[in-house]
């Protein structure tokens, strides 16, 4: 068996040897990280690789590829776990801190379900976190609760259509996932699209409890600020919060037209439920500009995609409205 956990950096120094040394302190000790840098000018790469020459178990892995952006940077990073012939993959992000029983607890949930099923089935773990500050002090004790999301057991394509509730530094696939899940086209986040292929095609495993100590520092790609702060931007910036999420709702149609296109190429080597994909190609060709309002809002509520958040019924209106990616 072979676990690669998967980390991109972009100039993390200032954070990453906390991260790094979380990683090293793992109870399960099986592990090889492999680190890709995205163009860091504020020495990560030397913070690298002197983590390297202490742990033969950490390298600096360089495609000359330079700089990539998250999503693609970790697209990178899969494909590379793949070609090297990883049975397991972890996402880890350079400002957090893991608990130490994380891939433990992890790899126990996946192989488990793997023993139980098909040794070729499509697996993601993923778990909840606890949002802290930049001096580790905790913020809230559940991501989820912070941001209104949850975990869907059951159908949860439907939600993942519309809104991901995965957060990539939880995350633990198996080489099944990986295979249908590279190359990772262009989307609008790696973890998004992960946690599509794996709903579409295998399974969605979850624990609850907290693996990760998610660092909020003002500087995070995404970040955790919480779903009341959200919502409070949008009363006080309703003209900003409303071309935001036109935006990002003809980013999640493409992703999704992505999806389809992939489950059409997976149909003839792993077993693709064919009305999956006709669910994620309903969808997105209604979201299409072609489609007529009236049309495209009858389409989507009976597809019964919609996100989980208090303004959940502004989606439908939307949804109705139309959107294009210039806003």
């Amino acid at each position: 068996m072979r676990l690669l956990v998967l980390l991109s950096t972009y100039n993390g120094a200032r954070y990453l040897a906390e991260q790094i040394e979380s990683i090293r302190g793992q109870i399960w000790t099986g592990w090889e990280l492999v680190v890709r840098d995205d163009g860091s000018t504020d020495g990560t790469i030397e913070l690298v690789e002197e983590f390297a020459r202490r742990d033969r178990r950490i390298r600096l892995w360089r495609d000359g590829r330079g700089n990539l952006g998250p999503a693609a940077s970790f697209g990178a990073l899969l494909e590379h776990a793949w070609a090297g012939g990883a049975t397991y993959a972890a996402l880890a992000d350079q400002d957090d801190v893991w608990m130490p029983d994380k891939l433990q607890r992890e790899l126990a949930l996946l192989q488990a379900h793997e023993a139980a099923g098909e040794p070729d089935h499509p697996l993601l773990v993923h778990t909840d976190l606890t949002v802290v500050d930049d001096r580790l002090r905790t913020l809230h004790p559940s991501f989820l609760r912070h941001q209104r999301l949850e975990h869907v057991r059951t159908d949860p394509l439907r939600r993942l259509l519309v809104q991901n509730f995965v957060t990539g530094c939880t995350v633990v696939v198996n080489r099944a996932l990986l295979r249908a899940a590279i190359p990772v086209p262009p989307v609008v986040m790696h973890d998004w699209w992960l946690a599509q292929c794996a709903a579409a095609l295998g399974t969605i495993l979850f624990l609850p409890e907290p693996t990760v100590r998610y660092r909020q520092h003002g500087g995070n790609a995404l970040g955790g600020r919480g779903a009341l702060r959200l919502y409070a931007d949008a009363v006080r910036r309703p003209a900003e919060w409303w071309v935001r999420g036109r935006r990002g709702l003809a980013a999640g149609k493409d992703q999704a037209s992505e999806l389809a296109r992939r489950l059409e190429v997976l149909a003839g080597m792993v077993p693709v439920d064919p009305r999956t994909t006709d669910l994620v190609r309903r969808y997105a060709a209604a979201l299409d500009g072609s489609v007529g309002p009236l049309r495209r809002l009858r389409e989507i509520r009976r597809l019964r995609v919609r996100p989980r958040s208090l303004f959940s019924p502004l989606f439908y209106l939307r949804v109705l409205a139309g959107f294009s990616k210039a806003g």
